[in-house]
């Protein structure tokens, strides 16, 4: 019997959302099992010496640093997939032109009145400079063959203050069809609900609490609530761009 998990979302399907948590997350309580990567000691070695810091600090601050990287990773295919339970997007997959979600059949953009895709990524940061002229002219290309409007969706914001403009990396001029928003914009938009993003992070802790007894371990110690929402709020901003 399939066992429904419910986390006082009424917008979004939350068997499928915790579903979602599992295909992400679950692969990463599995893996904690295999072969870690070895570490590199003179980089330690430098760390400690430099950081005037004891050098199994520093190896236990690394071996954190390399789980915080593989999760950073996962974090953002999350989003993707979260966004897309989204009745408004329609997840691509290997078919989607290289990007990851579209709007739905019949479902237009309410500023623009046209179809949009998107490539979702976790920070504003995430793609390497070398390599943000390619997805530019990505999206561009399925915005203009589409009669379309592309998105990056950048989920954490470099600044707290919502966005909706065109996405200019060096060496590309600027294109009101080939745009960038915050994560809270871009919930708000998949979701019709200004405070999907915020809803959904608080309900994360319980989500993950449910991924780990999926996998038979016990549920995590309580997370720090007043801790985790001044964390929110010192990255996100309140309201999505109009």
């Amino acid at each position: 019997m399939m066992v429904m998990h419910a986390y006082g979302l009424s917008w979004i399907d939350e068997q499928r959302l915790f579903e979602v948590a599992d295909h992400v997350f679950g692969k990463m309580l599995s893996a904690r099992n295999g072969k870690p990567l070895p570490p590199d000691p003179f980089t330690l070695v430098a760390q400690a010496k430099l950081l005037d810091e004891p050098l199994q600090a520093i190896v236990d601050f690394d071996d954190l640093r390399s789980r915080n990287k593989s999760l950073s990773n996962a974090i953002g295919l999350w989003h993707q997939k979260v966004l897309g339970l989204s009745p408004r997007l329609t997840e691509l997959g290997s078919n989607g032109g290289g990007v990851d979600l579209r709007t739905a059949p019949g479902v237009l953009l309410p500023t623009w009145e046209k179809p949009g895709y998107f490539e979702v990524k976790n920070r504003f940061n995430t793609i390497k400079a070398s390599d943000e002229k390619d997805v530019w002219d990505k999206l561009k290309f399925l915005a203009q063959s589409n009669g379309a409007v592309s998105y990056l969706v950048q989920v954490i914001p470099g600044a707290r203050e919502p966005y909706d403009r065109p996405w200019v990396p060096s060496g590309r001029t600027s294109d009101e069809r080939v745009r960038c928003c915050d994560g809270v914009t871009a919930y708000a938009f998949a979701f019709d609900r200004p405070t999907a993003l915020h809803e959904l992070y608080r309900a994360m802790p319980a989500i993950l609490d449910d991924v780990r007894v999926e996998h038979g371990l016990p549920a995590a110690v309580a997370s720090e609530q007043e801790l985790a929402e001044r964390l929110f709020g010192d990255v996100f901003p309140e309201k999505p761009a109009v």
